[in-house]
């Protein structure tokens, strides 16, 4: 009787484990989901001011608005976590603030680093193409490492 006993308190531990692992999984699946799309949004929105090379105040300020949405989407993956998920977000982060930067500089708005105001437009440019390209790599790393935490059996 004993280890009957023990086995249903096993299997309710297992289950109430199962129950938890679902109820995270799918707010933490749609953190990521807005994260990659407001990623994807800004990335779309940069990438045409960086083909055209038409980079005006308006459609910079659109970019650092959208990048402070994608900043809100990213406060909820560091909420949601799990860890792991949540520190492959900074490098992205990172680049972005890096090519709101340089958009900055590229239209001469107030903010713009000094250390970038002396580069030519063509190398901002370029430094532009390079956060584009940063911001991809840091994107698909966050893409594995959510879905490995989605995978997880709810340990993390």
């Amino acid at each position: 009787m004993q280890r009957q006993i023990e086995a249903q308190h096993i299997q309710a531990d297992r289950q109430r484990r199962f129950e938890h692992s679902r109820d995270r999984r799918e707010p933490r699946s749609q953190a990521y989901a807005d994260l990659v799309a407001q990623t994807q949004h800004v990335g779309t929105l940069i990438s045409v001011m960086n083909q055209t090379e038409e980079y005006t105040t308006a459609s910079v300020h659109e970019a650092s608005e959208q990048i402070t949405k994608l900043l809100r989407c990213r406060a909820r993956v560091v909420v949601e976590g799990p860890v792991v998920v949540a520190k492959s977000t900074e490098d992205l982060v990172e680049a972005i603030v890096e090519c709101r930067e340089v958009l900055a500089t590229l239209t001469s708005l107030p903010g713009a680093p000094p250390e970038l105001q002396g580069l030519s437009r063509t190398q901002l440019t370029e430094l532009c193409r390079q956060g584009l390209e940063s911001i991809a790599e840091c994107l698909a790393t966050f893409v594995e490492e959510a879905r490995q935490a989605l995978d997880d059996n709810g340990t993390a």
